[in-house]
């Protein structure tokens, strides 16, 4: 096989694979971005298109549905397997940023609809509702959530806490000694 590059990873004959990614695009008052999808409200998703790469996906996701944002960090990955059809995939969620509702509801010329993440669960399929909550609960944590077929899997490794955000806000030093904590009075 001159001139083509191997990828190092055997695949089953027959195994169809594809790659897709969604964005979570927060309003500053709590709510989700979700367009108009093939089968109602989405979060806005695409398929990674042969020799593209998921950010470039994302990038061009926030494009086509009028979303003037460039895609942040990865929050999660959800790994599909289909075994009836002989197929297997994996959505990346990325991270669409914190923006003003109004401010994006008129860039999107109606293309978008802005719920509170509580509806936005109730009216999104059972995936994008997982991939939704997992990728919010990233976010908050400053981590990657892994998922398979939707359900969050237990990465943490034993006998190593898991993080929590801290309960206090700190300060920078001032400019005459100690750092303090807000409100704490210290």
């Amino acid at each position: 096989m001159a001139g083509q590059a191997h990828s190092g990873v055997d695949r089953p004959a027959g195994r169809r694979q594809a790659a897709a990614v969604v964005v979570i695009v927060r309003s500053v008052g709590g709510s989700v971005v979700l367009v108009n999808g093939a089968g109602g409200p989405a979060l806005p998703a695409a398929a990674v298109r042969p020799g593209e790469d998921p950010r470039f996906t994302a990038s061009r996701v926030l494009a086509e549905s009028s979303l003037p944002v460039p895609p942040g960090r990865i929050l999660a990955l959800d790994y599909q397997s289909v075994a009836a059809a002989a197929a297997e995939a994996i959505t990346f969620v990325y991270d669409g940023g914190t923006y003003d509702g109004g401010e994006l509801a008129a860039g999107a010329g109606g293309q978008a609809v802005f719920l509170p993440v509580e509806q936005a669960e109730e009216v999104l399929d059972r995936a994008q509702s997982a991939q939704l909550a997992a990728g919010l609960r990233a976010h908050e944590l400053l981590t990657v959530v892994e998922l398979r077929n939707g359900q969050v899997l237990r990465t943490a490794q034993p006998r190593v806490p898991e993080r929590e955000l801290a309960p206090q806000v700190w300060e920078p030093e001032p400019a005459g000694g100690s750092k303090g904590i807000v409100g704490s009075g210290v």
